[in-house]
């Protein structure tokens, strides 16, 4: 494939829209970056090009929609999993005092027509790594074990935390813990 053939990538990030491909705009996202600890991901983002960091938008958007979120689309034509409708803010509460019950409190829940802070910030540092780590996506999840044996099963990662095909760098899980049906699986084994 021919990268000057390319067409230059347009970020759109109207919520529930139907040719939406961004929670985010490329300078909403610069400005969050802005404020982060310059490495080695953070550094190539500066050097990239618009469409460069565009891609790196859109491709970090396409992964964070493979989750499964709590609630449901707030409507069938839009194209990207947020918004939703009956998601809980994760640790917020909402108190509706009064004599009765003076200490009530009840769970706070996004708006229909709203994309959470966690995913927009999932998103941008997402993006940052895969504008960085190319293959990121592309793994198969080998990669990250020293030693894999079948016979007597003897597993040796060469870090713990997420690992696998479909794994996604640390700080995403934890930016959609409470807002996501699941997450990293630990598998039981269990001799026969």
């Amino acid at each position: 494939l021919n990268k000057k053939n390319l067409m230059a990538i347009t970020i759109v990030e109207t919520p529930g829209s139907a040719t939406a491909n961004s929670y985010v705009s490329l300078t909403t996202a610069q400005a969050f970056i802005d404020g982060l600890i310059q490495n080695d991901d953070i550094v190539a983002w500066g050097t990239s090009t618009t469409d460069q960091k565009n891609r790196a938008l859109f491709s970090a958007a396409q992964r964070i929609d493979r989750e499964r979120f709590l609630g449901a689309r707030t409507n069938e034509v839009q194209a990207l999993e947020w918004p939703r409708s009956g998601v809980k803010k994760p640790y917020t509460y909402t108190s509706t005092y009064n004599a009765l019950y003076p200490s009530n409190l009840q769970p706070a829940f996004y708006a229909d027509n709203e994309i959470p802070d966690r995913v927009k910030h999932a998103q941008i540092h997402l993006a940052v790594y895969l504008n960085n780590n190319k293959d990121g996506l592309d793994l198969s999840g080998f990669e990250d074990f020293n030693e894999i044996n079948i016979g007597n099963i003897n597993i040796k990662p060469r870090f713990y935390g997420a690992v696998g095909s479909n794994r996604i760098p640390p700080i995403i899980e934890q930016y959609l813990t409470g807002i996501r049906i699941s997450g990293p699986a630990t598998i039981a084994v269990r001799r026969s």
